[in-house]
């Protein structure tokens, strides 16, 4: 007994968890039910005060007249009541999801004033009958379309009930009529409030599956967004992978064919490189190519392609940028790595590297292989004239078309 006690009890806080955590969404949702709902019911309203002020026969009997002059009174104060409120809500709708307190009591506003209208409605017609029809089919309008928390269901409603159970009685003189009102009225009150809840809970599973599904999909398109950065850029320095790199290389080049424009390339390989690894470590490894990473990515054009080729091989393309361009950006990229050694435990080591230079004219075509080779060339000629330099090749290409000769860029 006792566990069955205890997993009702947190069912029931976990619904108040959740009906609370989807209160204010509903509330902007049944105020917006409610500004849709105010603008048909006003020309009803308006429709039934002419009929009931303007069109009675005249031939009716006293309590028949006072019956219909009620109704277009009713009807009237209704239609003034959606104005404001259908105009409240129309102007504060856009600041109410920012305001929920002041939302939720205009939610509660709405549905009492529409509930009180079935009160009015049918303790009226017992003047001439004891119909509470217009009370059960308003009560249960207005349950279908107010999205609340049961608790606060319950309250509305059952106030509502109350003034109506004593308000029978004003223009009922048949207490057996009283009595059977009453007792049809709260049968009405009942099954409202049912049908309020069950359309509560549908719309709450609905909103929280829709979270669901929503985070779902962020979470997915996240899982990809990382899994496509992980299939092209290097997980120790953020660069381009090999692959990726003559990808986007390729797609350079095609551009610079046919656009014609000088494009440069330089490989950077680090000296040394071994040597620091075996004395230091392999962190302090990582530590030097994250750092000559950031140095060769902060050195050149954001339009510029940087990309880690392996171990501590770097490539470096420079689109639109001439051979003394070229060089001269090798040269500064050289002189950021010396100038920067790497402090570890308060020890600084030097690092140095050299590089590779090669390039195509705007006069030139060639595939970017022939880039690499001639850059790579370059780069072994550097390590053999003493390393810390830069060195430069000439690729091996063809002429370009001599339409393509002269076109700007």
């Amino acid at each position: 007994m006792q566990l069955h006690l205890a997993r009702f009890a947190l069912w029931l806080r976990t619904a108040a968890r959740q009906n609370s955590d989807v209160q204010a969404e509903a509330t902007t949702e049944t105020l917006r039910r409610f500004r849709i709902l105010a603008t048909f019911v006003v020309p009803v309203n308006l429709i039934y005060v002419a009929e009931f002020w303007f069109h009675s026969s005249g031939q009716e009997s006293a309590r028949h007249a006072n019956w219909a002059n009620a109704i277009g009174w009713i009807h009237a104060v209704m239609c003034v009541s959606m104005v404001i409120l259908g105009l409240a809500i129309h102007r504060l709708y856009p600041r109410l999801e920012h305001n929920k307190i002041f939302a939720l009591s205009l939610q509660i506003l709405f549905c009492t004033s529409c509930l009180m209208f079935g009160v009015a409605l049918s303790v009226a017609d017992q003047m001439v009958s004891s119909n509470t029809t217009n009370f059960a089919m308003i009560s249960l309008i207005v349950a279908m379309m107010s999205l609340m928390r049961p608790v606060m269901v319950i309250s509305v409603f059952f106030a509502t009930y109350l003034i109506f159970f004593n308000a029978l009685a004003i223009t009922q003189p048949d207490l057996n009529l009283v009595a059977m009102a009453r007792s049809h009225s709260a049968s009405a009150t009942l099954m409202s409030i049912i049908a309020s809840i069950v359309v509560w809970r549908q719309y709450v599973a609905s909103v929280l599956l829709r979270r669901e599904i929503t985070q779902a999909n962020e979470t997915m398109a996240d899982q990809q967004a990382e899994l496509a950065f992980m299939a092209t850029r290097d997980s120790l320095t953020g660069l381009y992978l090999r692959r990726e790199f003559i990808r986007l290389a390729k797609i350079e080049l095609a551009r610079a064919t046919r656009f014609p424009t000088d494009t440069g390339i330089l490989m950077v390989d680090l000296d040394f490189f071994k040597r620091i690894n075996d004395t230091l470590g392999h962190p302090a490894g990582d530590a030097v190519l994250q750092q000559v990473g950031a140095l060769l990515t902060n050195g050149v054009r954001s339009t510029d392609i940087v990309a880690r080729m392996g171990g501590e091989e770097f490539i470096v393309l420079l689109p639109n940028t001439s051979r003394d361009g070229s060089l001269a950006v090798a040269e500064k990229l050289r002189a950021l790595v010396r100038e920067r050694p790497l402090e570890i435990d308060g020890k600084l080591i030097p690092v140095t590297a050299s590089l590779g230079v090669s390039g195509f004219s705007r006069t030139q075509q060639g595939a970017i292989e022939s880039l690499y080779a001639a850059a790579d060339h370059a780069l072994y000629t550097a390590k053999q004239r003493g390393r810390d330099r830069v060195e430069f090749a000439e690729p091996q290409a063809i002429a370009a078309p001599s339409e393509f000769v002269g076109q700007q860029s």
